[in-house]
């Protein structure tokens, strides 16, 4: 059956004047090696800075300039005042992020080197990447893949999936306690995780863009994942801790029915994508919906404090791979937590290029941009 999202048309460019370009943390940057992979590259814009990290290191750039002011660093050396594993193991599993309404840096690591697995946070204790951080560290009870975060009001959100020896045990939803994390009160900065099912994987926590216009007051954190198991929904959850009780409540998964789709190289989020110069394939990374889960709330003239979510996933599309993205919307009037529903999606794939890997967010205009990776037999991996 025919993708019903299916967007077949290129349309002409829209014209963009670029600032200026900031050389990437990796091959030909000075002092960068491959460490490990997948590379797992991710990159937060602040205020005067802008933090990327790859693999097992990162680099501040000044945000006016793009001049690499320092880096690469070695991970593990935000948690050396610490110790334990964060300090010691350099993992792959890592996140930058930029707190919008505290203006801190929040930098995360997952250690996988066992037998105990934690979870690393530090937070600056400024706007400055390059001043001194909070450091935490959360044991987790086992192989904690694929982290993904999202800043909130009340808490940094998490989601990993977790792995025993043998088998996969479900996702795990965290939550870290943002009030005592912004201001270094150990310990009692409190995790609470919820252990969920082996249908529930691969959830995606909501990320704040919108520091001026906040969520309502006490809306739970959303995720969303689980994708898959039938061909038009998409699974919402909704998360709300407790942190003096250190309890949480915990709703879903409630689907939402989006056009049907297929996962991409077959729905097993295998490897299918080809490649130039080479037979070997690459991942589609296509089972599981793409890093971040961006919101927004708007207030006039986009609308009468509408609620915004965005997220993507790639998709078998007549022969190749097209990228299929969302635009979820919920009421504000409605009581208790919100239910999202479907205001736009498409496929976008009009040509036999494969494309894949994205991530999509709006602006404070309402405008939606999404990158994403592309490839075929006759051209090499690259970013549109």
């Amino acid at each position: 059956m025919e993708d019903p999202a299916w967007q077949k048309e290129m349309l002409n460019p829209v014209s963009a004047t670029i600032g200026f370009n900031v050389l990437g943390v990796g091959m030909g940057f000075p002092g960068f090696a491959v460490t490990s992979e997948p590379s797992n590259a991710n990159l937060a814009v602040g205020d005067d800075q802008v933090v990327q990290w790859v693999n097992g290191s990162f680099a501040i750039f000044d945000k006016l300039t793009g001049v690499a002011v320092t880096g690469p660093i070695a991970g593990n050396l935000l948690w050396t005042y610490l110790g334990g594993p964060c300090a010691t193991e350099n993992s792959f599993y890592i996140t930058a992020q930029w707190d919008k309404i505290a203006h801190r840096w929040v930098m995360a690591e997952n250690t996988i080197a066992g037998p105990k697995y934690y979870t690393c946070i530090a937070v600056s204790r400024s706007d400055d990447a390059l001043g001194q951080y909070w450091l935490y560290s959360y044991q987790q009870p086992n192989f904690p893949d694929d982290p993904r975060w999202g800043l909130w009001t009340d808490a940094y959100y998490q989601s990993q999936n977790m792995f025993t020896s043998s088998s996969f045990v479900g996702a795990r939803p965290c939550a870290y306690d943002r009030a005592s994390l912004l201001i270094g009160t150990g310990y009692s900065a409190s995790q609470i995780c919820v252990q969920l099912t082996p249908t529930d994987d691969s959830l995606l926590p909501a990320d704040l863009d919108s520091p001026n216009n906040l969520p309502p007051a006490n809306q739970p954190e959303i995720y969303l994942g689980s994708i898959g198991y039938v061909n038009n929904q998409v699974n919402e959850y909704t998360f709300k801790p407790d942190f003096v009780h250190q309890t949480a409540t915990i709703t879903g998964p409630t689907p939402i029915t989006v056009d049907p789709y297929t996962l991409a190289c077959g729905g097993s989020g295998g490897a299918c994508i080809p490649q130039a110069g080479t037979t070997e394939p690459l991942d589609s990374i296509g089972d599981r919906l793409m890093y971040r889960l961006a919101y927004r709330r708007y207030a006039p003239p986009f609308g009468a404090n509408r609620q915004q979510w965005l997220t993507n996933h790639a998709v078998d599309v007549n022969g190749t791979v097209g990228e299929r993205w969302y635009e979820f919307r919920a009421s504000l009037t409605a009581p208790g937590p919100p239910t999202l529903f479907v205001y736009q999606q498409g496929t976008y794939s009009p040509d036999a290029t494969y494309r894949w890997m994205g991530s999509i967010a709006s602006d404070q205009n309402s405008d939606i941009l999404m990158g994403y990776s592309t490839s075929s037999s006759s051209q090499y991996p690259s970013i549109y």
